[in-house]
Formats: C-alpha cells, sequence, structure tokens
C-alpha cells in the first residue's frame, strides 16, 4: 500500500526527463524469463538483494532507476513485495505489478498442486489489478506525460484519435491502454511460506507491441508475438483451466483464434498405469481447448462452458471481472475484429470450426510437466495483408485533436446463413503495422502458413481498413 500511495506524487517530478524516442514496437526493451523459459518457477526462501533506490530531491520520495529497462525491472521483482512500482531506465519509464497468493499446505500431492495452479492465477489478477490501480491514481501531469510518449507511436496515436474526443478523455485512455499492455514477466515461488509472485512489466513500448483490454481478445504488433504471449501465459498457469482468446493484427487485418485447457495428472506407483494417466489427461485438455476454440468462432460460451467445473467457471468470470462493456475501447474493437473477420468469413477452416472439427492448419502446442499437462490449439486464418499508412503526426501548436468517429465507420461482411456471430470481445487495442509472422507449430518455431485458397476480390466496403479514421480525422470528417 505505501507504494500506492506516493506514485502519484513521485510521478509529478520524475517526468522531467524528455519522453521516450519513438521505436519500432517490435524492438525488445527486455527479455521476459517466461518467454525464454515458461516452464520454469524459481524458487525463493531466502530474502533477496537490496534493491538499489534514487531519492528525488524535490519529494524525498524513492524510485527504482537502472541503466536498462532488464535491470531496472529485475530490480523491482526483485522485492518480492505485492504493490505497484514505478521505474526509470535511461529517458523512459514503466511500472512493475507484483501479485501474490499463497497456498494451503497438503499431504496429498494432487490437491497440492490444484492449491498452487489456483495460486498462479489468483496472483497474476492481484499483479493486474494492482498495475491498473497505481496508474489510475496518477494526476494530471504525469498523464500528460503518459499521453505524449504514447503518441510518438504511430499506433497508439491512432488508437487514442478514436477512442477520445477529449484531452481529457485521451488522457484517461492512454492511462487504460498503458495498464493492459503489460507483459507477463515472471512468476516465483517461495515454498516455505507458500506463497506465488507474478510480476507483470509494462512500458510504452510494450503497450505498442500488445494491448488485452479484455481476457479472451487481445490485438498485437504480430500474429508471432500475440501467440508468444498467449502460450507464455498459458504455460504458466496465469489463465483458468480452460479458455480461448481473439488474436487480431489490426494494421494487416490478420486473425488468430486461440483455444486452450489444462488438466491434472493423476499419479499412479505403476509406471504404465502412470502413462496411460497421462495420455488420458492429455485427451481431456485437447478436447476442452478445442471445444473452447469452437466456442469462440461460434459465440456460444454458454454451450462450450456447460462441461467445466464450477471452480473454473468461476475463474472465467473473475478474469472477466473489471471491463466495462460501455468502454470506448469496446466499441472500437469490435468494429476492428467484425471488419477483420469479415474478410475471412468463407474460409474452409472456419467452417470446419463452425462444424465443431479441428482444421488441418490449426497449430497443436503441448506443455508437459510432472503434475499436469496443457494444450494450446490455435488456428490463423489465411488473408492478404494490407498496407497501411502511418497516423498523422498531431500539428505544433494545436490544442486539441479533430473530433474523430470513435469507431471507423465500416459496415462489416455479413457471415454466410446459418452461421452465428462470433462472441463480442472487450479490448481497446492498437494498431500496428509491423509484419506478422505464421502460428508456432508444436515444436514452438513458427510454421508457414498453408496455401491460401483463392478467395474472391473483397468489395469496396470491406477493402477500406479501419485506419483511413486517421485521413477522415485529417480532413475533419465526422459520421
Amino acid at each position: 500500500m505505501r507504494y500506492r500511495t506516493r506514485f502519484w506524487m513521485l510521478s509529478l517530478v520524475l517526468w522531467s526527463a524528455p519522453p521516450v524516442q519513438a521505436a519500432s514496437p517490435t524492438a525488445a526493451e527486455f527479455a521476459a524469463p517466461l518467454q525464454s523459459a515458461p516452464t520454469a518457477t524459481r524458487s525463493s526462501a531466502g530474502a533477496s538483494a537490496r534493491p538499489r533506490l534514487s531519492k528525488d530531491a524535490a519529494t524525498g520520495e524513492a524510485v527504482l532507476n537502472a541503466g536498462t529497462a532488464q535491470a531496472a525491472i529485475n530490480l523491482a521483482a526483485g522485492q518480492r513485495s505485492a504493490g505497484c512500482q514505478m521505474i526509470r531506465f535511461g529517458n523512459s519509464f514503466g511500472w512493475v505489478g507484483t501479485g501474490t497468493a499463497q497456498y494451503p499446505a497438503s499431504e496429498n500431492p494432487i490437491a497440492l498442486y490444484r492449491s498452487r495452479q489456483d495460486a498462479r492465477f489468483k496472483a497474476f489478477l492481484d499483479a493486474d489489478a494492482r498495475l491498473a490501480g497505481c496508474l489510475s491514481k496518477l494526476g494530471p501531469e504525469p498523464r500528460q506525460r503518459i499521453t505524449a510518449s504514447l503518441e510518438q507511436h504511430d499506433n497508439l496515436r491512432l488508437s487514442l484519435v478514436n477512442l477520445a474526443f477529449t484531452e481529457l478523455e485521451k488522457r484517461e485512455q492512454a492511462i487504460r491502454i498503458l495498464g493492459r499492455g503489460y507483459i507477463a514477466y515472471s512468476v516465483e515461488e517461495n515454498p516455505e511460506q507458500r506463497t506465488i509472485y507474478v510480476n507483470l512489466a509494462t512500458t510504452p513500448k510494450t503497450a505498442a507491441r500488445l494491448t488485452r483490454p479484455a481476457p479472451n481478445a487481445m490485438e498485437a504488433a504480430s500474429l508471432q508475438e500475440g501467440l508468444r504471449q498467449t502460450q507464455t501465459e498459458i504455460a504458466a498457469g496465469l489463465v483458468p483451466p480452460a479458455g480461448n482468446r481473439l488474436i487480431v493484427v489490426n494494421g494487416t487485418g490478420e486473425v488468430a483464434l486461440v483455444g486452450y485447457a489444462s488438466n491434472v495428472v493423476g499419479a499412479h506407483p505403476d509406471p504404465g498405469a502412470q502413462d496411460k494417466l497421462r495420455a488420458d489427461a492429455e485427451k481431456i485438455a485437447t478436447r476442452r481447448a478445442t471445444e473452447a476454440l469452437v466456442g469462440l468462432v461460434s459465440g456460444d460460451d454458454a454451450g462450450w462452458q456447460n462441461g467445466l467445473d464450477e471452480i473454473t467457471k468461476s475463474d472465467i468470470q473473475m478474469l472477466y471481472g473489471g471491463y466495462a462493456a460501455n468502454e470506448p475501447s469496446v466499441a472500437r474493437f469490435t468494429q476492428i475484429r467484425n471488419f477483420a473477420l469479415g474478410n475471412v468469413s468463407n474460409d474452409a477452416g472456419l467452417e470446419a470450426l463452425r462444424e465443431g472439427r479441428l482444421p488441418q492448419a490449426a497449430a497443436v502446442k503441448r506443455f508437459s510437466y510432472p503434475n499436469t499437462v496443457a494444450v494450446a490449439i490455435s488456428y490463423a486464418p489465411p488473408v492478404k495483408k494490407r498496407a497501411v499508412k502511418p497516423a498523422p503526426a498531431p500539428a505544433k501548436g494545436a490544442s486539441e485533436p479533430p473530433r474523430a468517429p470513435l469507431v471507423p465507420p465500416v459496415k462489416p461482411a455479413a457471415p454466410p446463413a446459418n452461421n452465428p456471430p462470433l462472441p463480442p470481445a472487450l479490448i481497446p487495442a492498437s494498431e500496428a503495422p509491423p509484419p506478422s509472422s505464421a502460428p508456432l507449430n508444436p515444436s514452438g518455431v513458427a510454421a508457414s502458413s498453408p496455401p491460401a485458397e483463392p478467395q474472391s476480390a473483397p468489395s469496396p466496403a470491406r477493402s477500406k481498413p479501419a485506419e483511413n479514421v486517421a485521413e477522415r480525422a485529417k480532413t475533419g470528417e465526422t459520421r
């Protein structure tokens, strides 16, 4: 709590450094331990090294400073204390949210593992809430500095133009984008205290790479980026035991649909029987992941969740908590999603999923551990990438951006008859032009996309991308 109460004071002074320079959204500032070794969980029974703190002469408060983002995040995560810590590195900045959860002792190994798995998910939710909470308490001056930094990225500048009508609204949306543009950095465990720590890190660059204002949707700079982060969270147990996620690359029109599930492996002293238990657990996880993927396409959330236990259903509802359906970003992403899916509505792979079958091009990623197995199934319909114009830079001396429409007035193509629409995804998003890559294959290497089936030329209504709202804003055109 002590970090929360002082961050707004710190920020008023700490923004004196020049804002971060524009950079490619795919330029990595740091390497997340979870992505380099997603199956590992570091144990920390002893006390960590004392972090290096600097004292601001004006406020007398402390902030973590380091020469690189990697060093600053490691310092914040190394405190192993629930809260939210501001960091500065070079002329840039960010925040690290740390969530914690404890699990009870048990002599039953299966019950103990279930408790530890549940604690991971609870710690992730705690870190997410702490990160959003400390950012929401920032004052007007730090909000203005955050907005100016985000606007140096073309995709985020265009997002803010679409999301806000006034300068005050734009700053509020900038806070939301930064708070939801985090990377799952690390998971650590103190076995003596039976405590799990989850660290989430956000900077303007991470927010430009991906945003996730809803638990079942993400807009990323590339499919590779979105799939990598999604699979990292699944492997680390930071998601419910079953679920799905829609990934959209608004800059190119690409989409990927993901269904995932995990299952605990029973214990048996006979090696042959143990292998059978593991195989059965993987079959169950694969079936649930397939059902979640089909549910994402069909829009039938209640249908695919019918076979889940009450704890899993409760975890899914907890993940949805904190996302209001009336947020401006929700309407905007719904329009983007409908436009992207409208371009592939006749795809044979999506048709197979609507019929409850996995398409041949679906990629299956398996994660196997001593006590559990997890399966992630992703499918990316082949699309013809569209070129994107960069967002216009704000005019010097302009007091307020032109009033652009909330969402691009593009009418998505209607899906074929008898095919129910996809569920609405609750996410504000950022447009990112970097080229995307194919989904990961089971070995974790980007797989080559299957040859796209011939598709009819898009109609004029479809060929007008969502980014054209920037051109309309430039000329003053409104709805």
